[in-house]
C-alpha cells in the first residue's frame, strides 16, 4: 500500500474510536514490523484486533524514547466489516483486503477464506525526521499504554545517505512461504551465520512467493510473519510478487493481500524514479540502487508501461552498484525451465537487454526451487539459451579459487553481470537440467547472504544445516576490457543429479504396455504411437464399464512435481494423474473432464472416495492439457497449460506413493510426457 498521507483523515479521531471500543483488551495480531525505509524515515506498520490510540516512541537509545509519532502521520486501514460500520463518507477509508463477491461464490468449504480476518485495524506509522545511518530503538503504545517493543529487539537503522559508499549485507530468500520445517531451518541457518560472522542483514529482498499456497491473508500471516517476526521488527523486507501471491492479490490494481502486507515507494521517496505504482519500484542504500520489477501479472513487453518506467529510471540512475530482482527468473534449469515457460522468456528477451546496456551487476529471482548462479554473462538472450559467445569470464568467482569476477568502477554497458536463482527457501527443491551458464546448481535449501562494501560484493550460499555451499566476489575496480568466450566452461550434465524422471511408455500394442501395472479396473485397450514430430511417445488408453487405475513401475516415492499431457478423445468421462498410491484403496488422483468442464482432487482412504478439491476449467479439451501438480507441505499447487494456476488446501502431506494414470469408466483419453520430479 502505498503511504497516501492525504489520508490523514480529519474526521478519523484516533482516540475517539479508542475509547468507544469494545471492552475486551487490544491484542496485537501482526507485527510491529519495519517498512519503506529512507535515509531520514521508516514506516512502523501494527494490526490490532480493536481500534488503538497508536503512538510510536523513539530515540537513539533504548532508555530514551523521547520523540514520538503524532496522528496525522498515520495511515490507518480496516478490514471491510470494520469500515462497514464507520460514520466516514462510503470510498474514503482504504479497506484490507475482502474476497470480491464473484469470487467468495465459487469458494468451496475446503478452501481458505482469503480476507482479512474480522475486526482488523492495521495502522501504518511513518516515523520522520531521523537522520541517515543511523540506530534508533522504537516502541508502539497504545495512547500512553506499551503495547509492543522497548527492548533491544526493536531497533532500525535508517539507510546512509545517497553519496556513502557501499557498506551493506542483505539477506536474498525466495519461495520460502510454506510454514513448514524446512522453511524454518534456512531461516535459523542463517540467524546463525550471521551471528557466527557478527553481522545481521542490514535489508531483506524476498524474490517472490512467501505466502504458499493462494498469498491469503492468513497465509501470510502464518507462513510469513510468523516465522520471520524476529526479523521483520528490526529489518526492512523489500518484496517481489511472486505466482502465488498473484493468486490473491494484483499489479495493475495494487490490490490484494500482498499490497496490505507492504508499504512500497511510488513517488521516488526512497531514491530513484518514481513509479507510481507499488507493482515495480525502485530504491537507494548509499551508492546501491535497486530496482524491483513484477514479472508475475504486468506487461513485460519493451513497449509496456514497466519496461519505460525502467529504461527511464536507469538513464537518471549514476549509482556505483546497480542490483535489479523479480520473481521469474530469466535463466534456470531447476523446478522450472526458462526456455520453455512465457514470463521467463520475456523477462531474458525483453527486460535483460534493458538492464544491461545500464551496467547492472546482479540479478536475483526465484520461482524455481533450487539455486544457480551464473558465471559472468552479458548478451544471453536467446531462446534456448546458450553460453558460447555471452559468457565473459568463466572462472568460479570463488576468492580461494579462480579469483574474483572483475568489472569497470561505475555502471558501464555490457560489463557483465550475475544472475542468481535462490528459490530455495522452503519449496520442495528439483532440478529439470542443466543451464549451460550456469557456475553452480545446488539442488538443497538455503538461501544467499550479500555483502557490498565499497568496490567488493561477497555472495555465501549457505544451506538449512548452516553449510556454506558456494561463495564468489564481484570486484569493480578501475576499467575491465572483457572479451566473449567462444567455448567456455560448462557445467556437468550429470544425469544422476537430475531429479526429473520421465516416465515413458515402451513399445507395444493392445495389451498392457511394460513398466506398467494395473491396479484396479480393466482397460480396453492400449495403443502406443511414437510421434516424432513431437519426440514423445503417447498411449491412447480407453478404459471399459469400470474405472482404470494403471500405475508405473518406475517410480515409489515422495514427488516433487509431477506433469503430464492429457488429450481426450471423447467429450465424456474424467482422467487424470495418479500420486500418493499405495494402493487401489489408498492414492490420491487429480482428474480433469470436457463433461463437466471442472477439476477434481479425489483421497481414497480405504476405498472412501473424497472430494478434497474441486475448481471450475475453462479449457480447450479439443486439444492436450498440460497438467502440473506441485505439493508443499499444506497445499497441492495446480498449473494447466502454462496458465491457469490455483493451490488446493491439503487435509494431510502427501506420503510416498507411487504414480500413474486414472480414468473413470468409459472414457478414452491420449497421455503423453509424463514427469515426475522426485523430491529433495
Amino acid at each position: 500500500m502505498a503511504m497516501n498521507h492525504s489520508l490523514a483523515f480529519a474526521w478519523l479521531s484516533l482516540a475517539a474510536l479508542a475509547s468507544t471500543s469494545d471492552s475486551w483488551a487490544q491484542e496485537v495480531t501482526r507485527g510491529p514490523y519495519l517498512q519503506l525505509a529512507t535515509p531520514r524515515s521508516v514506516v512502523v506498520v501494527l494490526r490490532t484486533n480493536q481500534a488503538i490510540d497508536p503512538v510510536v516512541r523513539y530515540g537513539t537509545s533504548r532508555e530514551d524514547l523521547s520523540h514520538s509519532t503524532h496522528s496525522d502521520a498515520v495511515t490507518v486501514r480496516l478490514s471491510a466489516d470494520v469500515a462497514a460500520t464507520s460514520d466516514a463518507p462510503y470510498g474514503s477509508i482504504p479497506v484490507l483486503y475482502d474476497e470480491p463477491d464473484a469470487y467468495a461464490g465459487d469458494r468451496k468449504l475446503w478452501d481458505r477464506n482469503p480476507s482479512t480476518p474480522e475486526g482488523t485495524w492495521q495502522y501504518e506509522a511513518k516515523v520522520a525526521g531521523l537522520k541517515p545511518a543511523t540506530k534508533y530503538w522504537y516502541a508502539v503504545y497504545d495512547g500512553d499504554r506499551l503495547l509492543a517493543g522497548g527492548d533491544g529487539d526493536h531497533t532500525f537503522t535508517t539507510p546512509p545517505s545517497p553519496s556513502a559508499p557501499a557498506d551493506l549485507r542483505l539477506w536474498v530468500v525466495g519461495d520460502s512461504g510454506t510454514g513448514g520445517p524446512d522453511q524454518k531451518r534456512v531461516y535459523e541457518a542463517m540467524q546463525d551465520f550471521a551471528a557466527t560472522t557478527g553481522r545481521t542483514p542490514d535489508a531483506v529482498l524476498h524474490v517472490g512467493d512467501m505466502a504458499y499456497g493462494d498469498g491469503a491473508d492468513v497465509e501470510f500471516q502464518r507462513h510469513f510473519f510468523d516465522v520471520y517476526q524476529p526479523t521483520l521488527c528490526n529489518t526492512v523486507c523489500w518484496p517481489a510478487m511472486g505466482n502465488h501471491e498473484g493468486h490473491t492479490s494484483r499489479g495493475l490494481s495494487q490490490f490484494g493481500p500482498y499490497y496490505d502486507a507492504y508499504v512500497l515507494p511510488t513517488a521516488g521517496e526512497a531514491g530513484g524514479l518514481a513509479s507510481g505504482s507499488e507493482a515495480y519500484y525502485a530504491f537507494d542504500f548509499g551508492r546501491v540502487h535497486f530496482i524491483c520489477l513484477d514479472s508475475h501479472d504486468l506487461d513485460r513487453s519493451p513497449d509496456g508501461a514497466m519496461a519505460r518506467w525502467l529504461e527511464a529510471d536507469l538513464e537518471e540512475n549514476d549509482s556505483d552498484w546497480l542490483i535489479a530482482f523479480w520473481h521469474h527468473p530469466p535463466y534456470t534449469k531447476g523446478s522450472h525451465d526458462s526456455d520453455h515457460e512465457t514470463a521467463l522468456v520475456e523477462m531474458r528477451e525483453h527486460i535483460m537487454p534493458l538492464l544491461e546496456a545500464h551496467g547492472v551487476d546482479v540479478v536475483l529471482s526465484g520461482h524455481s526451487h533450487i539455486y544457480e548462479r551464473s558465471m559472468l554473462i552479458d548478451g544471453a538472450y536467446a531462446t534456448p539459451t546458450v553460453s558460447e559467445g555471452v559468457v565473459l569470464d568463466d572462472g568460479d568467482g570463488d576468492p580461494k579459487g579462480d579469483g574474483a569476477y572483475r568489472k569497470s568502477a561505475g555502471l558501464r554497458p555490457h560489463n557483465g553481470s550475475l544472475a542468481i536463482v535462490s528459490g530455495h527457501g522452503g519449496g520442495g527443491v528439483g532440478r529439470k537440467g542443466t543451464m549451460p551458464i550456469m557456475r553452480e546448481i545446488i539442488v538443497e535449501h538455503g538461501s544467499l547472504l550479500l555483502d557490498i562494501k565499497g568496490d567488493t560484493l561477497t555472495g555465501t550460499m549457505v544451506n538449512k544445516h548452516g553449510a556454506v555451499r558456494d561463495e564468489f566476489q564481484l570486484v569493480k575496480r578501475g576499467k575491465v576490457e572483457h572479451t566473449p568466450i567462444t567455448n567456455p566452461w560448462r557445467p556437468a550434465h550429470d544425469p544422476d543429479l537430475i531429479t526429473e524422471m520421465r516416465l515413458r511408455w515402451r513399445e507395444g500394442k493392445g495389451g498392457q504396455p511394460q513398466g506398467w501395472s494395473v491396479l484396479s479396473g480393466e482397460p480396453g485397450r492400449f495403443e502406443i504411437e511414437r510421434r516424432e514430430d513431437l519426440r514423445r511417445n503417447l498411449i491412447a488408453v480407453t478404459s471399459t464399464d469400470q474405472p482404470l487405475l494403471i500405475t508405473s513401475d518406475r517410480f515409489e516415492g515422495k514427488i516433487g512435481e509431477l506433469e503430464a499431457h492429457v488429450q481426450f478423445t471423447t467429450s465424456v468421462g474424467a482422467a487424470g494423474l495418479a500420486f500418493a498410491c499405495e494402493s487401489a484403496d489408498r492414492l490420491f488422483a487429480y482428474v480433469i473432464s470436457p463433461e463437466t468442464r471442472e477439476a477434481l482432487l479425489v483421497q481414497v482412504i480405504d476405498g472412501e472416495r473424497t472430494v478434497v478439491g474441486q475448481r471450475s476449467i475453462d479449457l480447450p479439451f479439443d486439444k492436450p492439457i498440460k497438467i502440473e501438480l506441485e505439493p508443499s507441505p499444506t497445499a497441492l499447487e495446480v498449473q494447466l497449460n502454462d496458465d491457469l494456476e490455483y493451490t488446493v488446501p491439503l487435509p494431510e502431506p502427501f506420503q510416498a506413493g507411487r504414480v500413474g494414470v486414472v480414468l473413470s469408466e468409459g472414457t478414452s483419453v491420449q497421455f503423453s510426457d509424463l514427469v515426475v520430479e522426485r523430491a529433495k
